[in-house]
């Protein structure tokens, strides 16, 4: 069973390969990842209003799936601000 310093041996002895001089190459920059709002099915319920034909949402929230399918169901229009 290998150790996670085992492990870690390995993959630095493996990219130190791939660089050809011996040190282990520089991380590539990650862009930077913006908060976005993720609304679940307890969520939007709880944010919908009885009789209503729309619900207003963050731009940028991520509606599950399980909502979304609520939603179309009951015929309501999701608005995104």
């Amino acid at each position: 069973m290998l150790t996670k310093g085992a492990i870690e041996d390995l993959i630095t002895e493996h990219l130190s390969r791939k660089s050809g001089t011996g040190e282990v190459p520089a991380a590539r920059k990650v862009h930077e990842l913006r908060k976005r709002t993720f609304l679940s099915d307890w969520e939007i319920r709880r944010l919908y209003k009885a009789g209503s034909r729309s619900l207003k949402v963050p731009a940028d929230a991520i509606i599950s799936p399980l909502s979304m399918d609520w939603l179309d169901f009951n015929g309501v229009e999701i608005i995104r601000e």
